[in-house]
């Protein structure tokens, strides 16, 4: 990954500090370091995705004692489109006055916030979603 950094780096050193070099070669290192650039940040953020699939598998699978919790109200599924993978849905919940927006991926425990009827205690782990229950009046 941070091969490709260092190739855009010294394309554009090189097109800017060797004063013989033509326009044509000159042009053609730059635009070498802004496709090594391109490769960088698709490589960084595959690895970003990776890191976070692994926090939710360990969200996932962590007990539910060990998770932090809070009591409120689910506002709604976000139509916003997720900087993750796909298969992440964007849920907000109401926290008294403050939005609490979480990302799950677990079909069962999106169903079941959205729809319920009275508050919820919600588990998360680091903005990933781990369960939900609905409080009892």
């Amino acid at each position: 990954m941070y091969f490709h950094i260092v190739v855009a780096v010294l394309c554009w050193v090189l097109a800017i500090l060797i004063p013989s070099l033509s326009d044509s070669y000159m042009v053609t290192l730059m635009v070498l370091g802004f496709i090594a650039l391109l490769f960088f940040l698709r490589e960084l953020l595959r690895h970003v995705n990776k890191n976070f699939l692994d926090q939710v598998e360990e969200a996932e699978n962590s007990d539910i004692h060990t998770v932090s919790s809070f009591q409120g109200t689910f506002v709604t599924i976000s139509d916003e489109e997720s900087p993750f993978s796909d298969e992440f849905t964007y849920i907000i919940f109401r926290n008294g006055s403050v939005e609490v927006p979480l990302f799950c991926r677990n079909l069962r425990i999106i169903q079941k916030a959205a729809r319920a009827t009275s508050e919820l205690i919600i588990y998360y782990k680091d903005h990933i979603l781990v369960n939900v229950e609905e409080l009892d009046d």
